[in-house]
């Protein structure tokens, strides 16, 4: 198998050779190898620390840079984009992913005279999504490989039990640091929990794939999985989490029907563990201070559509408020062809609405729909298009390794993509794709999931 600890390094490109000239020193190299660590602890932190560490910027006070975008605009000058490029398109069409940079880039500095640094926020994505070619970079050997999936693992593993604090983090939260905010209040750097629930989730699926190993060992893992994913539906009481959870079986019936069976034998004991909790009465109660049950959640997930039940007309209240910013949009986008066609632009907000703090709430929770407004009818086209190339990039490659029967490569895709799928459900109802600790992760992702499939090509054909 191409990833197992029998295959052969001489069988993938050498690292240095790869993206660096054979001439290169050491000092060099142990540069490069500096470089790769520092972009993953700085991936790792974001994904951990989500809401808190995308606050993060030097200078810490005032619109300082944004370490991710620090980071990236290193990353670009360490690697060479003329020279990867052309080796990413062996794997994707480039052709809307290039274009989709020449919409959005160019527009984010032109909208600096609407918005002044508000447009390089809203721009987030775009700038972001930069992070295909990081990705791509980063994983050029086999030697890399193994190591960021076995960093991938790590943080999984760590997941799976930070959940498990998830009901104390509010706690936790005020002995943490603060980050000063750009206009108002301050955020805790620590405990902050955002997407703490969907790695959780996700970390769930890595052991459904993989942790039962043993006959003896894989029934107590199953029945922890259902746990974990009982655990942090129950106390999060996210709809988000509840189509993540069905999503997931989705794409296990489709890729992987064993799976997909466990997976819904793990959601029925999940349920029924919640209902023992609600029916013994203890009174434990979730995010939305409502006593955990399963009754709960079922009335929970029907305020989706907008119904109010008992203890859910605050999240049916949020569908109202949400379709009443999405409206204001839409007739903004009917006054003219050009916003209809190339959007209402960056640097200004999509609502009106202020939060507590009176921070102006910029994005409508909805990540299709700000593509949209931002960018019009074109940029949308471009933005889908460019999601579709990367899928079927990411469908090319594991139809490959499951034809070969690689199932350790198999698992290493279906991890990628699982979060990359969690992304893309929670932009339905919230501003996903323009948080750094959501976009940035998706798209470095894709990234591997480019360079990955290219080296998996280039192994199969050197065993032909």
């Amino acid at each position: 198998m191409i990833d197992e600890q029998s295959a052969s390094h001489q069988m993938w490109a050498d690292s240095s050779s790869a993206v660096y000239p054979e001439y290169l020193d050491s000092r060099y190299r142990y540069r490069v190898l500096l470089w790769r660590k520092c972009v993953l602890w700085i991936i790792g932190a974001y994904l951990i620390l989500n809401s808190g560490f995308e606050m993060v910027r030097i200078p810490p006070v005032g619109a300082g840079i944004p370490v991710g975008e620090l980071a990236l605009v290193l990353s670009l000058l360490i690697l060479n984009p003329l020279y990867i490029l052309p080796r990413m398109s062996r794997q994707v069409w480039l052709f809307p992913i290039l274009v989709w940079w020449m919409l959005t880039l160019p527009r984010s500095l032109f909208d600096t005279t609407v918005g002044g640094v508000w447009s390089f926020r809203d721009a987030s994505q775009a700038i972001e999504s930069l992070y295909l070619i990081i990705g791509f970079g980063l994983v050029n050997s086999v030697d890399n490989v193994r190591y960021f999936f076995a960093w991938l693992r790590k943080i999984l593993l760590f997941m799976a039990f930070y959940g498990l604090l998830y009901p104390f983090c509010t706690t936790l939260r005020e002995y943490s640091p603060s980050i000063p905010g750009i206009n108002s209040g301050s955020t805790k750097l620590l405990f902050s929990t955002t997407n703490t629930p969907t790695l959780a989730l996700l970390s769930a699926a890595w052991l459904l794939l993989e942790g039962g190993r043993t006959k003896k060992t894989a029934p107590w893992n199953y029945l922890f999985v259902a746990f974990l994913v009982a655990y942090i539906a129950a106390f999060s009481q996210g709809r988000t989490l509840y189509m993540q959870i069905l999503g997931l079986g989705v794409v296990f019936f489709f890729v992987r029907r064993r799976a997909a069976v466990r997976w819904y034998a793990i959601v029925v004991i999940g349920c029924l563990i919640i209902a023992i909790v609600g029916a013994t009465g203890v009174g434990l109660k979730g995010r939305l201070g409502e006593k955990i049950s399963l009754d709960f959640v079922a009335r929970h997930f029907e305020s989706s559509t907008g119904e109010s039940g008992e203890g859910t007309g605050a999240s049916a209240g949020g569908v109202a408020l949400r379709i009443g910013w999405w409206h204001h949009i839409y007739m903004q986008m009917k006054q003219s062809p050009y916003n209809e066609t190339f959007g209402l632009g960056y640097g200004m907000p999509l609502t009106d609405f202020r939060s507590n703090t009176g921070a102006a709430v910029r994005e409508p929770h909805n990540s299709y729909i700000s593509v949209w407004a931002r960018l019009g009818a074109t940029g949308a086209v471009f933005w889908a298009l460019m999601q579709i190339v990367l899928y079927r990039a990411w469908w090319r490659s594991y139809s490959l390794v499951k034809r070969m029967g690689w199932i350790h490569a198999q698992n290493n895709l279906l991890l990628l993509l699982i979060f990359c799928l969690f992304t893309l459900i929670g932009a339905v109802g919230e501003d996903v794709f323009e948080k750094p600790f959501s976009a940035i992760p998706y798209y470095l992702f894709f990234g591997v999931v480019l360079r990955y499939g290219m080296l998996l090509r280039e192994h199969t054909e050197l065993q032909h």
